[in-house]
């Protein structure tokens, strides 16, 4: 099930239609990279709602929204979505700070701008930046029937790693290539994603999840091993 950032920030904003809501939820709860950008595009709305300077709202402004709105679904044809459902509560992970209701947001910019501005707003997503560069091939990396990440191979021999989870606390991803059945480090990374240069097409990695700082050679069973 595909969802592109256009359906994720209109479920944020809670306007797609009761079918495609559903089908959009479904895919969150399934999908952890999908559940981080809905946070992100939930704390981008919260940042841009608390940046509004406090005015007192006029009387009667929040049924004039939504009378105007009522009107523009109905000028624009009976597939246009109506805002009746509640803004989705963000992942028990991450907890944003109190915020205004965002109605005010979308009467003061607009429903477009709004959309626009969490676009905008939102911090950059690495595996996107890779994969939209011309001539990138990407594919799912998965061990034991589980997905845990993205591999993207780029046009210049480059790839990029990306998993889906973050390492515990205390804890990093480190990358090796396997040479002769032995690992040599190609280092660490404590976040969740990283370039590969180097290193010709059928090399053999492998991630492994070491002690801060890294180790000198695995001390955990690789959580993947892949040929580029």
């Amino acid at each position: 099930m595909t969802i592109d950032q256009d359906q994720l920030t209109a479920y944020a904003l809670g306007i797609l239609p009761p079918e495609e809501e559903v089908r959009v939820r479904t895919a969150i709860e399934a999908d952890p990279t999908l559940r981080a950008q809905l946070d992100a595009d939930l704390a981008a709305l919260v940042a841009l709602s608390e940046s509004l300077p406090d005015s007192p709202v006029p009387a009667g402004a929040e049924d004039r929204l939504m009378a105007r709105l009522h009107a523009e679904r109905i000028a624009a044809g009976p597939t246009a979505p109506l805002v009746t459902t509640p803004l989705p509560a963000p992942s028990q992970a991450v907890s944003p700070p109190a915020r205004r209701p965002l109605w005010p947001l979308l009467a003061t910019l607009g429903l477009a701008a709004a959309v626009t501005a969490v676009l905008l707003m939102r911090p950059a997503d690495p595996v996107s930046q890779y994969a939209n560069t011309p001539g990138a091939v990407t594919e799912s990396l998965e061990a034991e029937g589980k997905n845990l990440g993205q591999l993207v191979r780029l046009p210049d021999g480059r790839a990029y790693v990306y998993l889906s989870s973050a390492a515990d606390a205390g804890r990093v991803y480190q990358l090796w290539q396997i040479v002769g059945g032995k690992p040599a480090s190609l280092g660490v990374f404590d976040g969740q994603g990283i370039e590969i240069k180097g290193l010709e097409a059928g090399a053999t990695i492998a991630v492994s999840v070491e002690p801060t700082g890294g180790s000198e050679q695995p001390t955990t069973k690789p959580i993947l091993v892949r040929q580029l």
